[in-house]
């Protein structure tokens, strides 16, 4: 508010801030080196913030195949006991992710016994040995070599997956014998 001074003919107006520069003005007095640098290094900060919170809320990676990751093979044969109608095979489940075992399933008409375990959890890196018996109907023939004996059923929080057990060639000439063995009796 503006009080008439005393004494004199005209009133003095004082306008506070009246002569400070705007910001615009402020702006476009700085040198273009230091505007450039301000502006680089404010859409820097603008963009590593933006990636940090790119990285910060992406949903973590979705498991692998259960499949993919496990390792299934045949690590023995055995010969059939004497007037015996089946003989052993021991199996090796391995995996490079958590995996659960939850069972087998036949590959061709051999009547494998079902393998214990059910339900094992495999940690990566850990592996579990199982042992199964084969049933041998002499009047079935026998499978061609590359035909899976069993499938391993193993699941993970992604899905469940079957793995193929497929006899090598010398594992393959191993079961021939032990079928030709128990059928000659």
């Amino acid at each position: 508010m503006v009080t008439p001074s005393e004494g004199r003919d005209r009133d003095v107006v004082e306008n506070i801030g009246a002569d400070r520069p705007l910001l615009r003005e402020r702006w476009q007095a700085l040198s273009r080196r230091v505007r450039v640098t301000a502006a680089v290094s404010s859409g820097a900060l603008a963009l590593g913030a933006l990636l940090a919170y790119a990285v910060a809320t992406r949903p973590p990676p979705a498991p692998p195949d259960p499949v993919a990751a496990t390792s299934v093979r045949i690590t023995g044969v055995e010969m059939p006991q004497r007037y015996s109608l089946d003989f052993g095979i021991t199996v090796r489940i391995a995996s490079a992710s958590p995996v659960t075992f939850t069972g087998t399933r036949q590959g061709y008409d051999g009547f494998l016994q079902p393998l214990a375990a059910r339900g094992a959890v495999l940690p990566p890196g850990h592996a579990l040995v199982l042992h199964t018996r084969v049933n041998v109907y002499c009047q079935l023939p026998l499978p061609s070599l590359g035909t899976p004996l069993l499938f391993v059923t193993v699941r993970n929080a992604r899905r469940e997956g079957q793995a193929p057990v497929v006899p090598t060639a010398a594992q393959f000439a191993d079961i021939s014998r032990a079928v030709q063995r128990i059928c000659v009796h």
